[in-house]
């Protein structure tokens, strides 16, 4: 049953009385004619009038007119397919293509209308198909993005009667978030057919290789390489370390029943300023399934060893003292400090703008406070837009009303505060140890040494962590963990900050490693001095202190790929400049391109090209604004290098089960698909419901309208012209 109803702009007595006005006002000029005509052509006249004048009217009224319709639709149902390298390589198993076809042909999704049912196929982007069937999918993808497929199934739900999803996939995601999260937002069972196999094929890989994005010349970098070995229960594999063509190191390792990660450290000196391209290559072992994931790459910018670091502190501490004593001992660290004292004055000089422009990054400890100038804080702010990092130590006596103001650029946000101070002990759990930051050896074991940590002070202060930033550390008090965070960063839209929101880090200098070397346990890791050099390393990547900033959206391409690039441009006051003239050179072996980055607004630029054959590349960017060079930047990637989708080689089948379990769906193997359909049908959620559509049109903006007016004031101009008169 359908509703209609038109609303207009003023009250429809006014409208109304309008209207008769008009009509009134017509009936007036036409009560005597010069000369008289028939009564017959003065009705037509009056009538033409008239129309023409309720025409006017109506447009001047702005009438929408609103239709409410319903109807029941049957319930629908979206299935994603895994369209990448993995879903259709061969495993432990044999093809998975077979595997997959067996699958969707026992799914029974036949028996569905065709309109209940709608498909996409997915990689590392998604695109619509017609039918879920095996021919229409080639796994040509060269990443796997589930949370993105998720994600456009959510989106694309409004205005269906979307009862149900069914994801066909291998679970080997390397791209995006986690999509159990999405799959418990999406509000709909999630079905999973998993496919590939769940055992580890006999296969030796490099997994992984991670080094800080940014060094320093002289200044030796800790690269961890982590090795994974399946399948085998002896044997023996050489492990080397590569800068560009140039071996650095080598490892051997071990093999040995049971045992299937290998991680391995080694120190990298770089002594050369510019991008270096690091590479750790695994040797082989016989009857491996493929030999494809045995290397992997990773690139890092060697900066000048000099670092600069603006310290601002509401107040000299013990906490200040601590941090200052670690910086002076790092090489090429240079800091100046700005002490606030219990007014607005500083113990040195006060901050201004050249000292700041200087500075890498901005570090705070117990600062702003209650006395701190607003021009203070808005010239930090205007360092902060800029891209320069913050790492942000709480104190006692923090102004977190005045912090409001750089919360912009902090990885949290402030419900309340209280001076009240308790005793936070640091809690890391699984997920947290990954987090840069913490990293000691690279190990599980990293965990249980922070949680040997003493305790912190902390305020009562509340905040909610903002959906971009990632919790380093908890705490507990009493043994009870509480929600709130110890330690939070950020990482979002090229803006880096850390945060500490407890004070008393010189505790875990004193009570943890001072404790340990007075009872002689020299071989324990200083955990305040890690904290710190981890944080300013971690913070340094960012290095966004550049007025321009190009760089390649990812480092390691394959041949199929496009190569794509993003900028942003910054004039001197570090406002966003939209109409620069952006050109990128790119550099290979034999190969010279030149492109342009066309601007999509705020100072922020995007462009690609396609077409590079396998190999190394450089590129160099830089940008103009009439005529004048407003900066440039530069940087590196690679074609060819290994896909990601040969860095897993198994099924991922405990997140598949725990995308079925927190939606609400099921997870089946490839031999027990025939079941899906019937679990479908009997899902009392899977029915028909009514479905209401609201539409509006805006009636005065029908071109129609207003053409009907004018052609009724041209007629009855027409008919006064022809009979003479006035």
């Amino acid at each position: 049953m359908n509703s209609y109803s038109l609303a207009i702009s003023i009250s429809w007595a006014v409208a109304i009385l309008l209207f008769i006005a008009a009509a009134a006002l017509t009936f007036y000029t036409y009560r005597i004619t010069v000369p008289p005509v028939s009564g017959r052509k003065k009705a037509l006249l009056m009538s033409l009038r008239a129309i023409a004048l309720f025409l006017l009217l109506f447009i001047v009224y702005e009438p929408i007119m609103t239709i409410i319709s319903g109807s029941e639709k049957a319930p629908e149902i979206v299935v994603m397919l895994d369209n990448s390298l993995s879903a259709g390589m061969k495993d432990g198993t044999g093809e998975r293509t077979a595997d997959y076809k067996k699958a969707l042909d026992n799914s029974g999704l036949d028996k569905l209308d065709n309109d209940q049912v709608s498909v996409i196929k997915f990689s590392e982007g998604t695109e619509e198909i017609f039918s879920p069937s095996f021919d229409s999918l080639d796994f040509s993808g060269q990443s796997t993005n589930i949370s993105r497929a998720i994600r456009k199934v959510t989106k694309s739900a409004a205005g269906k009667n979307l009862r149900a999803a069914l994801l066909v996939t291998d679970g080997a995601f390397n791209e995006g978030t986690n999509p159990v999260y999405d799959a418990g937002m999406l509000g709909r069972p999630v079905y999973v057919f998993g496919i590939g196999d769940t055992v580890s094929p006999k296969d030796a890989s490099v997994k992984s290789i991670l080094t800080n994005e940014t060094a320093y010349i002289d200044n030796p970098v800790p690269v961890n390489v982590d090795v994974e070995i399946n399948g085998y229960s002896d044997g023996e594999l050489l492990l080397e370390l590569f800068d560009g063509n140039k071996k650095i190191s080598e490892q051997q390792i071990f093999v040995s029943e049971g045992k299937t990660n290998y991680p391995a450290m080694f120190e990298y000196i770089p002594d050369t300023e510019g991008y270096r391209k690091l590479t750790a290559k695994l040797g082989t072992l016989e009857n491996e399934l493929t030999e494809k994931n045995n290397s992997a790459s990773v690139f890092i910018n060697v900066l000048k060893n000099k670092r600069k670091i603006a310290i601002f502190a509401g107040a000299p501490s013990p906490d200040l003292s601590f941090i200052k004593n670690e910086l002076k001992n790092e090489k090429g660290v240079k800091f100046t400090e700005f002490i606030q004292k219990k007014g607005p004055e500083y113990y040195n000089d006060a901050p201004n703008p050249s000292l700041l422009n200087d500075a890498e990054f901005i570090v705070f400890i117990g600062y702003p406070i209650a006395s701190t100038r607003p021009q203070d804080i808005e010239m930090i702010a205007r360092q902060l837009e800029a891209g320069k990092p913050l790492l942000f130590i709480a104190a006692q006596n923090t102004d977190y009303n005045k912090l409001k103001k750089l919360e912009e650029y902090l990885p949290f946000r402030t419900v309340s505060s209280n001076i009240r101070e308790f005793m936070a002990i640091p809690e890391i759990s699984d997920r947290m140890i990954s987090h840069p930051v913490l990293r000691i050896n690279g190990t599980d074991d990293d965990k249980d040494v922070w949680n040997q940590l003493p305790p912190l002070f902390r305020t009562e202060t509340f905040v909610t962590v903002k959906p971009e930033s990632r919790i380093v550390a908890g705490f507990k008090v009493n043994n009870v963990a509480m929600k709130d965070p110890l330690i939070v960063s950020r990482d979002f839209n090229d803006k880096k900050s850390l945060a500490v929101l407890g004070y008393g880090l010189y505790r875990w200098k004193l009570l943890a490693a001072g404790a340990d070397r007075s009872r002689g346990q020299t071989g324990k890791p200083d955990l305040f001095r890690i904290f710190v050099q981890n944080s300013l390393r971690w913070l340094s990547v960012s290095n966004r202190n550049k007025k321009v900033i190009i760089k390649s959206v990812k480092s390691n391409y394959t041949e199929s790929e496009k190569i794509e690039f993003s900028a942003q441009v910054y004039d001197d006051s570090y406002n966003p400049v939209d109409n620069a003239k952006i050109s990128v050179s790119i550099l290979g072996e034999g190969e010279k391109r030149d492109i342009s980055l066309s601007s999509y607004g705020n100072g922020r630029y995007s462009g690609s090209a396609e077409g590079f054959a396998s190999g190394d590349y450089a590129f160099s960017g830089s940008a103009e604004l009439e005529g004048r060079k407003l900066g440039s930047d530069r940087g590196r990637f690679s074609v060819g290098e290994l896909n990601l989708e040969y860095r897993d080689m198994t099924m991922n089948i405990n997140l598949l089960r725990n995308i079925a379990n927190e939606s609400g769906g099921k997870f089946y193997l490839p031999d027990e698909t025939d079941k899906f359909i019937n679990d479908l049908l009997n899902d009392r959620n899977f029915q028909a419901r009514p479905i209401t559509l609201r539409s509006e049109t805006a009636l005065w903006d029908i071109p129609w309208l207003l053409a009907g007016a004018i052609l009724c004031f041209g007629i009855e101009w027409l008919v006064r012209k022809r009979s003479g008169m006035l």
